[in-house]
Parts: structure tokens; C-alpha cells; sequence
């Protein structure tokens, strides 16, 4: 919770570092959508997994308690060679007919004729199948090959009766490794499901009843029509999930399925369509039913887009759905009293408990776990404050005792709350607004003057790289130095000049409280016993905090190599030693476990400790890079894979000087050979680079440079190699005295991360 520091450096250096994690797990099945994304408490279904690189998987998890997951299957579009032969062959037969007609005439052949075709060609029932789903997809003219959606793995869920409803994440692993995470929600109403993509479709439109979970997929221009029957006087909610599901797509703009929900009447007029809600892509429409009758809803992508992973779920009918909360957080040490709007509530009001500390919790009474992202509530150990109108002039403004945290509304478009603070010469105040993050629709800024009206301090918007998969930063965070002992003035407002009473605001003033906060990516880590695998940590620094941060990994077995993240760094790559035998649960030995990182550093003379959040680097539109939060951070080694010997390197900080290179040694078993080693390194800092490998007694000593035109003296951080070897000799080289091949070279793998400084001549 807090400010977090950013910069173009940091930025740069975070989409470095999460290339480097990126390419490290390339070989790792990659997971692009489920369908379909979820199902009831008490039900089993089958869902479809897309994605490359499925073909070895043998198990899939499921977070959280309650939903149990079996791999039932496997599919692959036909070889295109082997799909070639099957057109060849009904075109001959064609030709045939052809041939045996008087002229003039002509036929079509019957499906069954094609399959009759294919079964004589020698083709199984499954590739008569996969024969005719590729060739309506190269049929259609909108539809594009993506390798990253050819695969498909069928898995059967079980759920529970007494499962909790809300999101999970789905993985899949085996032979090829662990997979990404990817959404699906658990939820309590009867769901309908349309036949998805690689499925003939319905002869007509589903009828459907409320209320009820749609499912379905959205291909190339194409919409989803379901047919309803509404009666004069009812409320019914339509909350679409697309975004939830999928929060960012690499290769779309804008980066994600962007939903729109209509409804026409019989007549086929438009009575009721929607978007958006507020700043959140997915749809949410309110449909106020004027007169009785018979309707349909159109489910659309707003560019006519549309592939396999354009999933939907659309939670529809007289449902509760909670819009907003009231104040936005409270204090730690007692409960709050919590106005609660939106529709069709069974109550306005709650009692809001929360951990003691400060942070942002997840309120289950309001959770919406059924159709949309939670209901958050901020908590801190700060005083309560409320803001009160009359408050939009400096006569008006109430005086604050720092530090507090006020809760407030901009009820009215153009409205600015204004508050009076006593400050001290060389005593900075932080000041903070959580809204956006909070599911406020308040695009905040902050604003502060002195008593004559000057303006002395302005923020508008704050980038948070803790807030997840938020695209819309919004909320106004400042850092002020008093310029003179005296009385100031505090201004929070909408810089779109909107307001209402949904516009709430949360804001924090105080002294800076240095502090820190952890992400670890990816959230999916794939070894073999005994090796290295690379991930990277992100500090989120808070109020001026720019100490070095200790880290350590646990369970007992799990260890990390470069375990520091340098004061005033961001990131730091890091390498995850794994056992080098099997830890754990023997009733789970072969699954993935969860592996914990924790970063510790020195404030203000206390040791404070932080669990760090595991999270995904995810590519939005082909250039913006977000760490999305995932539940656990789990390690994998398949159990074909044999242990591995790890490869050490001598400890200690290698230090590099203009003249002077720095050294590794890398310790090797006497039987390697050392000679024609090499050695390269991995995503490396601007400015680095590898002069030599050389054997030494102990193994082979690596030797680094450092360009001081590009990286300056003082800076630290870890170096990431990849060691290789000459092959020795095997049974199949050439006989003595013939032109011997190629060199051939073997993988030994990353070798633990190595620590520099660079030091002055």
C-alpha cells in the first residue's frame, strides 16, 4: 500500500528484466484461453484449454480448496501435410463424379461422401473431424492461424457443493513443465453453455431463463444472440466478463476482448446497450424493462474482432450487484460502519472487520465473486477523518491533525473538498489518494496552496506497478516540503470536473512512512532437481526508502543466488535453486509446490520483513508491460527429469573497474572438460559484457568487463550466464583421418546468479 517510485529507467529496466524471466521459461507450455471459464458449485464439466506446447500434459491444479481437475485429453489441428492429402483426395473423387456427368451438370459432394472419402484414404474419426474444422476455418476469409491457439487440452472439473464461489486460476503441467495461469470463476447460479468453437453450432437461438451464467466464444465478426422473456417493471442486470478473464491479449489492440452488451425488442429496436462500466472495459448493463415481452441480447466485440480466446461469461438476471461502498476504508482497530450501494440489495449497510495493520482486504459479504472483481476495503492504523461540506473554500476548510486518513466524496461535477494542514519548515508531508484503486470512479488530483492562493504543489495522476492489471492510474499522490513553518492548504478533485455520490476518495496525509513492498515473477517456475532458474523481484518503494533488500526463499530445500536487491533498485534478477530431491507431501510429490519469497531490510533502525506478491509479466498491445498478481507462486520439476549436478560458483561480489575486469569462478567436477567452454550472458545490464572464459585449477574462471560510457561506478546488481561445452567424443563421430564435424556444443545449464559492483579506477 503507498506511493511506489517510477521512472523511464525503471520502466526500461522492468521490461528487461521480465524479458529475461520470459526467456528463460520460452519452453514452457503457454496457456491463451479456458473454455468454458467456470461452472456452479456442485456441478462436473469439461473444459477446453488452448494454447501450444500441451501435448505432454499429464495434470492440471486448481487454486484454492474445493475444484478438483483430471486432463481427460488431448487434441492438434491435422499435420498440413497429412490435410493436403485428404483434399487431394476428395478433389480426385470429385473430378470423378465430374467426369461421369452428362455435361452441364454437376454435384456437391454430401458430408457423408466426405467422410466415406477419408475413411477409404485411411483417415480415423478424429481426423475426419479435425479435417472439416480446418477447412471451415481456411474457408473463412476473417479467420487468421494463430500457433498460439492450435492446441487443446480437455480437462474435467469437479466442483464442490461447498466450494467458494469466486475467481481461481487454472494451470496445467507435465513432461513440457508448468503452465501460465489463467482465470476461472466459481459461482452459485445455473449456468448454459453455447457450443464452442471447434462444436457444430445450434440450429436456433438458446432460450433462457434467469437468472443464469452465459458461456460462450466470440469469433472473427461475429456476435452471440440469446433470446429471453421480460416482464414490465422488472430490474435485470447483464454483467459481462471478457477482461476479467483475460485481462490483457499481447497481440490486440486495445489488449483485451472490449465487450458490448445489447438488447433488442421483438421488432428489432435497440432498447438498452452498454460498453463499459465506468473505467472497467467489461459491460455492466442495467436493463429497466418498460413493457412486456420477448427480447434478445447480443453479446459483440466492439471492432468486430473475434478468435478462440475471446471468452465470455455473462452472469445475467434479478441478481444483487454491488456498486460502490462508503467510506472506501476505516481504521484497523475497530470495526466501520459501511453504506453499501447498487441493485437489487438485500441491505444498504454492513459491519466492515478488518486485520489489524494496513493494506487493502478483500470484503467477502460484497464480493461479487459471482460475476466481476471484488469489493476491496482499505485499512490503516491511521486516525479517521470525514470530510464535511461546506469545504470548497480555504475560509471553509476544516484543520487536520496529521497524520489522518479522510474519507470523502466529490458529490458534484466541478466540486473540490479543501482541508487546512499546520506545517513545519523541514518536516515534508505524504500525501496520497486511493479512489481508482478502489473502485471509485474519481479520476483525482491534489492540489496544494498557501494561504495567498499560490500554488506550491500539483499531481494529478500516479502510476501504481502494485495495482495490478489497472490501466486507468488515477489516483494523485505528492511528497511536499514546506517552503515556511505555517498554515497550507489541501485541494482533491476530479480532473474531469465529474462528481457524485459514488465519486469517493480515501485520502492519506502524514509524515512519509518508508516502507517497501515485493512482486516475484513469474508466478510459474519450471527446474529439475538441482538446478537454477532464473525469476525476477520487484521492490515497490515507498516514502523515500532506498535500502537494500535481503531476500530468502522457503520451503527448506528452495534456496536463492543474488539474493539482494540494491538500494535504490527496482528489480533485481534473482535464480531459484531447486532440491535435489523431491521435498514435500509424499501424496503430492510430482505436483507443483508453493515456494514463498520474502524480502527483508533495515528502517529506520527495525527490521521489517515482506512477503512478495507472485505475479505475471503480461504484454498488453504489443508494448505495455503489467506484473498481473496470481495466488501462489509455484515450482515444478517434472518428475521424468533426472537431478541434476548444480553448478556453483566461488561466492563472493565480483568487482569491475574501468581498467580492470572482473572474475567468476565457475567450479566444475574434475572430469568436465574446461577447455572450449563459453560462456553468455543473459539479458545483461547496459554496459557489460563477457571477455573471456579461461580453464583454472578449480574449474574455469569467467571474466567481465564493464563500458564506464554506459554504466556508471556504484552500481550493483546480479549478472545471469549460461555455461556450454564442447561435446566429448561419442561412438557415432567420424573414424580418425576423415573431415571431423562440426563442432557440437551441450547445454550446462544457467549457472546461480552472479552479484557485481562497479567499482572507480
Amino acid at each position: 500500500m503507498g506511493f511506489f517510485s517510477r521512472s523511464l529507467w525503471v520502466l526500461v529496466a522492468f521490461c528487461a528484466a521480465a524479458g529475461a524471466s520470459r526467456a528463460q521459461q520460452s519452453n514452457d507450455p503457454t496457456l491463451a484461453y479456458v473454455y468454458p471459464a467456470g461452472g456452479k458449485k456442485g456441478s462436473s464439466l469439461d473444459v477446453a484449454v488452448g494454447g501450444q506446447r500441451l501435448e505432454k500434459m499429464t495434470g492440471a491444479i486448481v487454486s484454492g480448496a474445493g475444484v478438483q481437475a483430471v486432463v481427460t485429453g488431448f487434441s492438434r489441428p491435422l499435420p498440413g501435410k497429412r490435410f493436403q492429402e485428404f483434399r487431394e483426395a476428395i478433389a480426385e473423387r470429385r473430378k470423378e463424379i465430374m467426369d461421369s456427368m452428362p455435361p452441364g451438370g454437376g454435384k456437391k459432394l454430401p458430408k457423408e461422401d466426405i467422410a466415406e472419402i477419408l475413411q477409404e484414404d485411411g483417415a480415423t474419426a478424429e481426423e475426419i473431424r479435425l479435417f472439416r474444422i480446418m477447412q471451415n476455418q481456411k474457408n473463412d476469409p476473417k479467420r487468421q492461424e494463430n500457433n498460439q491457439l492450435v492446441e487443446t487440452v480437455t480437462v474435467r472439473l469437479d466442483i464442490a457443493a461447498d466450494a467458494a464461489k469466486g475467481p481461481r486460476s487454472l494451470r496445467l503441467f507435465g513432461k513440457n513443465g508448468l503452465s501460465n495461469p489463467l482465470a476461472i470463476f466459481v459461482g452459485d447460479f445455473p449456468e448454459e453453455r453455447l457450443p464452442g468453437s471447434l462444436e457444430p453450432p445450434l440450429p436456433a437461438l438458446p432460450t433462457i431463463r434467469f437468472p443464469v451464467v452465459l458461456n460462450g466464444q466470440i469469433l472473427p465478426g461475429q456476435s452471440n444472440r440469446y433470446l429471453f422473456h421480460a416482464t414490465m417493471g422488472d430490474k435485470l442486470l447483464f454483467v459481462a466478463q471478457a477482461r476479467d478473464l483475460m485481462p490483457y491479449l499481447a497481440d490486440a489492440v486495445p489488449g483485451w476482448f472490449q465487450a458490448v452488451l445489447t438488447i433488442f425488442a421483438a421488432d428489432g429496436r435497440e432498447v438498452a446497450s452498454a460498453q463499459s462500466d465506468r473505467f472497467s472495459p467489461d459491460p455492466l448493463l442495467v436493463f429497466d424493462v418498460k413493457e412486456s415481452g420477448d427480447f434478445q441480447l447480443e453479446i459483440r466485440d466492439a471492432l468486430h474482432r473475434g478468435r478462440e480466446d475471446f471468452v465470455y461469461r455473462i452472469t445475467a438476471g434479478r441478481i444483487p450487484f454491488v456498486t460502490g461502498i462508503f467510506p472506501l476504508g476505516g481504521s484497523s482497530t475497530s470495526a466501520t460502519a459501511v453504506e453499501v450501494s447498487g441493485w437489487n440489495l438485500s441491505r444498504q449497510s454492513l459491519s466492515a472487520q478488518v486485520p489489524p495493520g494496513e493494506g487493502i482486504q478483500r470484503v467477502p459479504l460484497l464480493a461479487n465473486g459471482f460475476a466481476t472483481a471484488d469489493v476491496s476495503f482499505a485499512h490503516d492504523t491511521l486516525a479517521e477523518t470525514f470530510a464535511a461540506e461546506p469545504d470548497n473554500d480555504t475560509a471553509h476548510a476544516a484543520l487536520l491533525a496529521v497524520p489522518t486518513a479522510v474519507n470523502g466524496r466529490i458529490e458534484l461535477p466541478g466540486d473540490v473538498d479543501i482541508f487546512a494542514v499546520k506545517c513545519k519548515k523541514g518536516e515534508p508531508l505524504a500525501l496520497e489518494v486511493f479512489a481508482r484503486r478502489l473502485n471509485s470512479p474519481l479520476d483525482s488530483y491534489l492540489r496544494i496552496t498557501d494561504a495567498s492562493g499560490r500554488q506550491l504543489a500539483y499531481n494529478d495522476d500516479q502510476d501504481d506497478i502494485g495495482s495490478g492489471w489497472l490501466t486507468h492510474h488515477a489516483d494523485s499522490r505528492l511528497w511536499f516540503d514546506p517552503p515556511a513553518t505555517g498554515l497550507f492548504y489541501v485541494h482533491l478533485g476530479d480532473a474531469q470536473r465529474q462528481g457524485g455520490k459514488e465519486f469517493s476518495y480515501r485520502l492519506l496525509i502524514g509524515r512519509p512512512r518508508p516502507d517497501f513492498a515485493l512482486r516475484v515473477a513469474p508466478s510459474g517456475i519450471t527446474g529439475t532437481p538441482g538446478s537454477f532458474a532464473p525469476i525476477t523481484v520487484y521492490a515497490l518503494r515507498k516514502d523515500g526508502f532506498s535500502g537494500d533488500i535481503s531476500l530468502s526463499a522457503s520451503p527448506a530445500g528452495f534456496s536463492l543466488s543474488g539474493g539482494c536487491i540494491p538500494g535504490g533498485r527496482d528489480s533485481v534478477p534473482v535464480t531459484l535453486k531447486f532440491p535435489a530431491a523431491p521435498i514435500g507431501d509424499p501424496q503430492i510429490i510430482g505436483a507443483p509446490q508453493t515456494v514463498e519469497i520474502t524480502g527483508t531490510a533495515e528502517i529506520s533502525g527495525v527490521e521489517v520483513s515482506r512477503k512478495a506478491v507472485p505475479a505475471d509479466d503480461k504484454l498488453q498491445a504489443f508494448f505495455f508491460h503489467h506484473l498481473v498478481p496470481a495466488p501462489d507462486l509455484l515450482a515444478y520439476a517434472p518428475p521424468d527429469r533426472p537431478p541434476k549436478k548444480p553448478i556453483q560458483v566461488a561466492p563472493g561480489t565480483i568487482s569491475i573497474s574501468p581498467s580492470l575486469p572482473g572474475h567468476a569462478t565457475v567450479l566444475l567436477p574434475k572430469s568436465f572438460q574446461k577447455a572450449g567452454m563459453k560462456a553468455e550472458l543473459k539479458n545483461p545490464p547496459d554496459g557489460i559484457t563477457i571477455e573471456g572464459v579461461a580453464p583454472c585449477e578449480d574449474g574455469v574462471e569467467i571474466s567481465f568487463r564493464a563500458d564506464v560510457e554506459k554504466i556508471k561506478p556504484g552500481a550493483r546488481g546480479n549478472l545471469m550466464v549460461e555455461l556450454s561445452a564442447v561435446q566429448p567424443p561419442g561412438k557415432n563421430d567420424k573414424p580418425p583421418g576423415e573431415k571431423p564435424p562440426g563442432e557440437k556444443r551441450w547445454f550446462m545449464g544457467l549457472l546461480p546468479a552472479v552479484p557485481f559492483e562497479i567499482l572507480k579506477d
